[in-house]
């Protein structure tokens, strides 16, 4: 069996190098980059452009309330440290969360902070005040060009010069 090479010099954390097809990213050497709301960070963990899929590990500051927004697809969310909060439930420790697709909300998040490791289905946005989605989309690209602005992105495949036009 192949094992999948791993290539750790300078700020490649990651891998491509075998014909399996798995990659290896060593989460803990990614820097952390300012996420679209206030008082998150993330580490870009994998893309898939085909579906619009992306995989994060989140890094919530203290006592952080998220701005209202909307996701476009599900939010499978795990908890490996602190926890967060919606109106009428908690998530904790150890705990899986799915905030399904079409979903507006704010969730709380604990006084000391936390981490979270999210499979995101689509990206989000802000909401306007009738409750619809407004202003930048954060999608797979979007978190890719702000990995990458922070030196975060090299175990990531760029996306294409130019997307090809369907007809």
């Amino acid at each position: 069996m192949e094992q999948a090479q791993v290539y750790r010099s300078g700020n490649n954390v990651g891998s491509f190098g075998d014909s399996s097809g798995r990659v290896v990213v060593h989460a803990d050497e990614l820097p952390w980059t300012d996420w679209a709301l206030p008082g998150l960070r993330f580490k870009l963990l994998s893309i898939n452009r085909r579906s619009g899929m992306f995989t994060v590990m989140m890094e919530i500051a203290p006592n952080v309330e998220t701005d209202l927004h909307h996701h476009f697809g599900d939010a499978h969310i795990f908890v490996t440290r602190g926890g967060y909060a919606y109106d009428h439930d908690r998530i904790g420790l150890g705990e899986h969360n799915v905030e399904i697709g079409s979903i507006a909300h704010k969730p709380f998040f604990d006084e000391d902070g936390g981490e979270v490791l999210v499979f995101f289905h689509g990206g989000i946005s802000g909401v306007d005040e009738d409750g619809k989605p407004t202003g930048e989309y954060v999608s797979a690209d979007w978190m890719y060009e702000a990995a990458n602005a922070n030196g975060a992105a090299s175990h990531l495949t760029p996306p294409p010069v130019e997307w090809p036009e369907f007809n």
